[in-house]
């Protein structure tokens, strides 16, 4: 993508131009930047004196015209049309990622023999979250509807490469027909896209699922048991120390919940709490599920398919407990990985600690956190009391290095996944049978989705130093990742603070040379 410095745009009166900013780019054209190894280094907004190449399959350049002095009366047609571009940018895409499976696919069943369809599923998966950034689970979302839209959704795939309809619309679409007796579904579709011209996606999915209901009301049940296999719990880390827990449960239970919830939220307002509704719910929530883990699984008050409780709404309201201060973690018994500095801990300073798989949090969270804890474990140490980062030959990997792996490394170290380590394993490198050491610049952790890629050769890997991995995809494309922690960096800063502050005899004694060393 470069600008046309052919031509000079005068900016509008809304659109000021600061000094020394990147400049916007009202002109497209498809480039491929080839720079060395060294640009990696170079600011974000740096300019590259690189040369470019076209890419394959793309030809010319799309420019947008005085787009900042532009009338608000042809602003209109003028976005209907950008919308439209995008639907038919979204077509390509679709057709593009059909073509990577589909090549990933045969090369797969050439060089592996057979294998079952979800192996090359998520190798393309993987390839294609790596390209675009993209998490497993989004990338494997985005390859299966590409093969729909290319297969079995091809009318629709037409009208989103026409501009007809958004991507969105495309994706309930493809929702609904995939319900539908197979030899009804073409029909269906075509009366879809019918519907979805002109209305909003939420207006569209109510007009879909009711034409759904009315043609066939006797596949409702049939289809809520498959939904219902899908129920889930899923976290999404959030900003500023928060996260999102989200669950997918039968519509009556989820109902029941959030009744119960806001019925002892409202108690507690009553009896004069200042908090929030939905900082009591929230607060009643949490205080259900740290307090009273032995509850999980019983039942008092009805049945359902999924073998868990009904509660109704006055049982449940009676049950909720008074909820907690927010800021009070009693109740956290399981095992999180909490990161904090000797100084932080102890109050000298008020640098954030990090959580294991989330990331930073604030100090005085993870010292509340610390009151709590049962058990601590130290991660860097002294020189002299020797870390364990490595224990040659042996194939298992002692409690103390994988503690260290799970702070260094966070998550799995794939290009994009950030699937926690506690949910992870640990893989050598280079495989402890072709000679790989079990040691700290040899292994890291991966999901069991992509160390599954790896093992089956799709993926290789190495780790020019401790903690750095670079990628090779299937189709030869380069990535890098970075740990979480850098050990190396850990110990230059330590020693340059020890320098300046004047050396310090370690508080520690020496291990004898005959001892294992211990755990951390």
């Amino acid at each position: 993508m470069r600008s046309d410095s052919s031509r000079k745009r005068e900016d509008g009166p809304g659109v000021p131009s600061a000094p020394g900013s990147p400049s916007f780019l009202d002109t497209f054209t498809v480039a491929e930047k080839t720079t060395d190894a060294s640009s990696f280094e170079d600011l974000p907004n740096a300019q590259s004196t690189a040369e470019t190449t076209p890419v394959p399959g793309f030809r010319g350049r799309l420019e947008l015209a005085q787009a900042d002095s532009l009338p608000a009366a042809d602003a209109v047609p003028v976005l209907k049309q950008l919308a439209a571009l995008v639907s038919w940018a979204q077509a390509q895409q679709a057709l593009i990622i059909h073509r990577i499976e589909i090549d990933l696919r045969h090369d797969i069943e050439e060089n592996l023999g057979p294998v079952e369809g979800s192996v090359a599923l998520s190798a393309a998966a993987a390839e294609v979250g790596a390209a675009l950034n993209l998490p497993h689970m989004s990338a494997l979302a985005l390859v299966s509807e590409s093969d729909a839209l290319c297969t079995t959704n091809r009318s629709t795939h037409a009208q989103l490469s026409r501009g007809s309809i958004s991507y969105r619309h495309a994706q309930r679409i493809m929702d609904e027909v995939q319900t539908v007796p197979s030899e009804a579904a073409p029909k269906f579709e075509e009366d879809l896209i019918q519907l979805a011209e002109g209305r909003t996606c939420a207006q569209f999915s109510v007009k879909a699922r009711r034409l759904r209901e009315t043609r066939w009301p006797d596949t409702i049940t049939i289809r809520h048991r498959q939904a219902l296999e899908l129920r889930r719990v899923s976290l999404d880390p959030k900003p500023d120390g928060m996260t999102e827990l989200c669950a997918l449960v039968a519509a009556e239970k989820g109902q029941a919940i959030f009744n119960s919830l806001t019925a002892s939220a409202r108690a507690a307002r009553s009896a004069g709490d200042q908090r929030t509704l939905d900082q009591l719910r929230t607060d009643s929530l949490t205080s259900l599920l740290l307090q009273f883990p032995s509850s999980a699984g019983s039942s008092s008050a009805g049945s359902s398919s999924d073998g868990g409780s009904l509660p109704n709404s006055d049982m449940a309201a009676a049950a909720a407990p008074v909820p907690p201060p927010p800021e009070d973690p009693g109740g956290i018994r399981t095992e999180i990985m909490v990161l904090i500095d000797a100084d932080t801990l102890l109050g000298a300073d008020d640098k954030p600690a990090e959580l294991n798989g989330y990331g930073p949090i604030a100090a005085d969270a993870a010292r509340r956190l610390a009151r709590q804890a049962q058990h601590w474990t130290g991660i860097l140490r002294d020189n002299s009391s020797g870390e364990i980062l490595s224990v040659g030959r042996r194939r298992k990997v002692p409690a103390g290095l994988r503690r260290w792996l799970q702070a260094r490394d966070g998550t799995c170290r794939f290009p994009g996944c950030r699937v926690s380590t506690f949910r992870t394993e640990i893989d050598h490198t280079v495989p402890w049978g072709q000679g790989g050491e079990t040691e700290h610049g040899n292994l890291s952790h991966l999901c069991p989705k992509h160390h599954r890629l790896k093992t089956l050769g799709l993926w290789e890997a190495r780790q020019p130093e401790p903690g750095r991995l670079e990628w090779v995809s299937p189709l030869g494309c380069q990535y890098s990742t970075a740990a979480q922690l850098d050990f190396g960096k850990a110990q230059e800063t330590r020693a340059s603070a020890a320098n300046h502050l004047g050396a310090r005899p370690s508080s520690r004694a020496s291990r004898p040379s005959g001892e294992d060393p211990p755990p951390f």
